[in-house]
């Protein structure tokens, strides 16, 4: 592929067809039924070449039906990506605010938001940090190899989402 391309580009670009020899498959000791193995069609799609193959369709997500432990592996995943994203936020604001984090919480303040309003904020950082908390030690556990049946692995990750949701509402209340 690449000597093909270093063929087209010396041709077009550097007019080099006095050179032709040693360009061209002789000179490299091709022969023309391995270059012609290595055509590609261009023209067939993806769905016609898996049609060609008789390869089955894989099913759509509509009728995928979601588990308990795949859901709780993504949300995981995300509450850690979420946290990540807090704590460079309340880096960077502690780093380029002039007057610090302390004054990003009084302009929060001075802002007069209705306590739903906060409390849904505060929320949105209690929950992802008691999940990711409460699931993380679920892991350990796994490690351990604790709690590995089918019924035990459901039964944790329903407690441990109950847990998270149950530790994080007092924790937005506070303050």
């Amino acid at each position: 592929m690449a000597i093909s391309f270093t063929r087209l580009i010396c041709r077009n670009n550097l007019n080099a067809h006095q050179f032709r020899g040693l360009f061209t498959s002789k000179s490299l000791g091709i022969s023309t039924t391995a270059q012609e193995r290595f055509a590609v069609e261009v023209c067939e799609t993806y769905a016609e070449k898996n049609e060609r193959l008789k390869r089955p369709l894989s099913p759509h997500l509509s009728i995928y039906k979601f588990q308990l432990t795949s859901t709780l592996s993504i949300t995981h995943r995300a509450t850690g990506i979420a946290l990540t994203y807090y704590a460079m936020g309340a880096g960077l604001t502690e780093l380029l605010l002039p007057g610090g984090f302390n004054h990003f919480i009084e302009s929060v303040d001075a802002l007069c938001l209705s306590t739903p309003i906060l409390f849904i904020g505060k929320l949105m950082i209690a929950w992802p940090a008691t999940y990711h908390y409460f699931n993380g030690i679920r892991h350990l556990c796994w490690d351990l190899g604790m709690f590995l049946s089918i019924k035990q692995v459901y039964s944790t990750g329903w407690t441990v989402f109950g847990l998270s949701v149950i530790t994080a509402l007092p924790l937005a209340a506070m303050f």
